[in-house]
C-alpha cells in the first residue's frame, strides 16, 4: 500500500466501528426492553427439559 491509501484505510475502519457501535447500542436497547417486561433477556419462558425424546427402538430409520 501507498501513502495515498491510508486515508481510506481509516475511513474504512472508522465507518466499520461506528457501525459496530450503532448495533451494540441497538442490542443494549433490545436487552433492556425484555428486561423491562420481565423475560430475562429471553423470547420465550424456559422449559424445564425441552422437548421429550422417544425410546430410539420406537424410531423408525430414516432412507
Amino acid at each position: 500500500m501507498t501513502a495515498d491509501h491510508w486515508g481510506f484505510v481509516l475511513a474504512a475502519y472508522g465507518l466499520a466501528a461506528i457501525g459496530l457501535g450503532a448495533y451494540w447500542r441497538r442490542l443494549r436497547r433490545r436487552e433492556k426492553e425484555l428486561d423491562a417486561l420481565g423475560q430475562g433477556g429471553r423470547s420465550h419462558p424456559a422449559s424445564g427439559a425441552g422437548h421429550p425424546r422417544s425410546e430410539p427402538a420406537s424410531r423408525t430409520p430414516r432412507q
